[in-house]
């Protein structure tokens, strides 16, 4: 059963100001186009990032049988969790027509990240892919992800490299090619453009793990693609 969640969704005054209604037309409107656009604007590494993670709860967390994915679009990490590992997996994301479209058989409940509708250590283990980074405070969504886990938070998603040449080169390329890759598979340019604007917001990579490490126990975190991606897994203290 889907359930309805209000959005919260704040954005520095600096960047360009995008209301709730927009950015719930933006993700509702995204599942036609994107699985391939996420495909070809990662270079086709996405699905091996998500398998990496999913190595990763297997190998530190062999017990995990209940796992959440959290903001879980139309299901890629679910998808590759089912195939990988016996685990039954529970998918929550605040955009109805992701959930609507997915490709995945399983409970899909309707809910936003900041106030996760689950009891506390509902799950053995709490996921999400390329999601987090949207979130205005990402403490406070890993808290709460944590907060419903018994063992274990396993997240990738958008970074930002400590290195000024790299962080150039992201910058450019998430502003001007990224959303004109997405167009090649029949995605809304503006549409994605708007993840430069995140881009722009997020802390660097050495600040994201000084947070995260306050919340859990860190037992992988690793950057890839010069940094514009990071993977970390972490138990809870």
């Amino acid at each position: 059963m889907l359930k309805s969640f209000k959005v919260r969704y704040y954005i520095l005054i600096h960047v360009p100001r995008i209301s709730n209604e927009e950015l719930q037309r933006i993700y509702n409107d995204l599942p036609k186009f994107y699985d391939r656009a996420n495909a070809l604007i990662s270079f086709f590494k996405d699905v091996e990032w998500r398998a990496t993670l999913v190595k990763y709860i297997s190998y530190y967390y062999p017990d995990t049988r209940r796992i959440l994915d959290v903001a879980c679009g139309k299901g890629e990490l679910s998808y590759v969790i089912n195939k990988m590992i016996k685990a039954e997996t529970v998918m929550v994301d605040y955009a109805e027509n992701m959930l609507l479209n997915s490709f995945v058989k399983t409970d899909r409940v309707q809910g936003s990240f900041y106030k996760l509708p689950f009891r506390d250590e509902s799950f053995d283990c709490v996921v999400s892919s390329f999601a987090l980074h949207s979130a205005d405070d990402i403490g406070e969504v890993v808290k709460e992800m944590a907060r419903v886990s018994r063992n274990c938070v396993g997240v990738i998603a958008m970074g930002k490299s400590d290195n000024v040449m790299y962080r150039k080169y992201a910058s450019f390329y998430l502003s001007y090619i990224q959303p004109y890759l997405a167009c090649l598979v029949g995605a809304k340019s503006r549409d994605y453009k708007y993840i430069f604007y995140i881009y722009q917001r997020i802390p660097t990579n050495n600040q994201l793990r000084n947070i995260i490490s306050k919340i859990l126990d860190l037992k992988i975190f690793e950057e890839k693609a010069l940094g514009t991606v990071y993977i970390f897994l972490g138990s809870k203290h």
